[in-house]
Parts: C-alpha cells; sequence; structure tokens
C-alpha cells in the first residue's frame, strides 16, 4: 500500500468527487484516479461506490477510512522525526566535559544548542579529562571537550579548538609576591601547593619540570580531583598553584600569576572523539557550534 495513494483515497473519500479531490492533493484527476485503482488493485476490494456524478464509501472503504487517519498521522510523526535527527534538531549526544570547559564554554555553547535544536538531548559528564577519556574509549560517551595531544593517534581525532595556557598562581596576599627579584623554580618549592590528582597532565608536566632540574616536586599540601576548588583554597591561603590563566583573569584580583617561563604550559582545547565510528546528526551539530563560538567566547575571560 502506498501512503501517497492512500492520502489520495482520504482526500476523495472527504470531497465526494473526483474533482474537488484532485484540487485538495493539487494532482489531476486522471492521476486521481489511477491511485485509487493501484489501492484498490493492492487490497483486493472496491473502496468507492459510483452515486450519480460523485462517489461514496463502499463497506471496505469506511473500514480503510477509520484506521487511514491515525496511519497516515504516524508516518508523517515518523517523517519528521527521521528528518529532526538527520538534520541534527534531535537526538541525544553524550558530552564528557572537563572544569574550565563547563565553566566558560556549556552554558552558552547549551544555549545555542537548544535554540537551534530544541529536540536534542544534552547529556553532560563533567569530570577530569583522563577519566572522560575511558569513558569514550568504553563506548560511553560520544565525544570529549577537554584537552588534546598536537595529532590524532590510531584511536581517538583530537580537534583543536583554541590554546590555553596554564600558570604557577598565588592568592594576592602571598608572600612570595613580595619578592623584588624576579621567582626561581628553586623559590617555588619552599612552598607548599594544592593541585590536582597525579593522574592530570598538567600536574605531570609540572612535577617534570621540577624533576628535570633536579629539583624535589611540589610540596603538595591539598591534592583533588576538583579543579574548580582550588582557586578558592589558594585565594585565602598561602599555597601555591598550577591554574589557567583564564582563571587568575576570572579572579577579580584575587589570584596572581607567579611570571616565570619554565613553568608557562601551553595546551591545546578541544574535542576528542573516536575515529571509527561516526558522529550523529546531532552531536555534528554540537562541534559545528564549539567550532564557531569557542574561541570567542574564551576569549571574553582574555
Amino acid at each position: 500500500m502506498d501512503l501517497r495513494d492512500l492520502k489520495y483515497f482520504v482526500a476523495l473519500a472527504h470531497a465526494g468527487n473526483t474533482r474537488r479531490a484532485a484540487d485538495a492533493v493539487h494532482r489531476s484527476q486522471p492521476a486521481l484516479i489511477k491511485a485509487i485503482a493501484r489501492l484498490e488493485a493492492s487490497l483486493g476490494a472496491r473502496l468507492f461506490e459510483r452515486v450519480g456524478r460523485g462517489q461514496r464509501l463502499s463497506a471496505a472503504g469506511s473500514a480503510l477510512l477509520a484506521r487511514a487517519a491515525p496511519l497516515l498521522n504516524a508516518s508523517d510523526a515518523v517523517r519528521d522525526e527521521v528528518a529532526a535527527l538527520g538534520q541534527g534538531r534531535a537526538g541525544i549526544v553524550r558530552l564528557g566535559c572537563g572544569p574550565l570547559g563547563a565553566e566558560y564554554l556549556l552554558p552558552t555553547i547549551s544555549r545555542r544548542l537548544l535554540r537551534e535544536a530544541p529536540d536534542v538531548q544534552l547529556k553532560l559528564s563533567i569530570r577530569m579529562n583522563y577519566e572522560s577519556r575511558i569513558e569514550l574509549r568504553d563506548g560511553n560517551l560520544d565525544l570529549v571537550l577537554g584537552f588534546v595531544p598536537e595529532h590524532d593517534d590510531a584511536e581517538f581525532v583530537y580537534d583543536t579548538l583554541l590554546e590555553d595556557i596554564v600558570v604557577v598562581a598565588a592568592g594576592a596576599g602571598h608572600p612570595i609576591l613580595r619578592a623584588r627579584k624576579p621567582v626561581t623554580l628553586e623559590q617555588l618549592t619552599r612552598y607548599r601547593w594544592a593541585l590536582p590528582n597525579v593522574s592530570v597532565a598538567s600536574r605531570v608536566w609540572l612535577d617534570q619540570v621540577f624533576a628535570s632540574r633536579g629539583l624535589t616536586p611540589p610540596q603538595t599540601q591539598i591534592e583533588t580531583n576538583s579543579i574548580p576548588l582550588i582557586p578558592h583554597v589558594i585565594a585565602d591561603t598561602h599555597l601555591l598553584s598550577f591554574v589557567s590563566r583564564r582563571t587568575i583573569q576570572a579572579s577579580r584580583g584575587r589570584l596572581r600569576e607567579i611570571p616565570l617561563p619554565t613553568t608557562t604550559l601551553v595546551r591545546n582545547f578541544g574535542l576528542t572523539y573516536p575515529k571509527e565510528v561516526s558522529l550523529s546528526p546531532a552531536a555534528e551539530k554540537l562541534v559545528s557550534l564549539l567550532r564557531e563560538h569557542g574561541q570567542a567566547l574564551f576569549h571574553k575571560m582574555d
């Protein structure tokens, strides 16, 4: 049974004659008559009886009409749903994101996504980058928004959106800021630190900076997997930390950078997704928005 033929049948049943029905569906009368003939042939039953110059439903036609509207409505709903999925206006996107992206990108990007694709369901998981990478590998996430290597590997595509700079920071009242001479790496070993745990890439990099120069790694007094906690802790203590320069800029003077080229890390921020798995149209929509607006949103903090 052709759904278009069924649609023409409903039009004829309601109009009562072929001319009005043909006008209603914007088809010629011969085309409408052929459609009804195809439908009758496929069902093996006469659907109309001629009455004067008009048509009226047969018993079989009345039975079909009772079922035709729900069937056509269901087909329209399926068409609309599939079209929305195909165009990225609906569907589910499972996104893993680190604290930096969650703070500076996701509020605005989420609003834009829901405005352009109001039926998309966004499932967000805020966690450390290495934890999200494991979930991505296991198939529990579609995308990860966080820090990425410079080059793709055999498993993942790394789509760089922008650069982020990580520096040593202290609260505005920290005694190290009173030094008249530039701070040295050796001086940093005299203070205690609040740092992310040892699985975090920036922490590994910082420890290696000290070790490569024969110095003891930072004395970590507070170690946490909650990156947003660290700025609040060091603002009110004499602990040092290693944070994004944007975090310092957003602190409204409560944090200060300790300028030292040796401990300045430039890292790429972007998207990670599997090489062998195609992104859904909804995920592609999110990726497009991040590529278009991500850098501008980050630069608002510069």
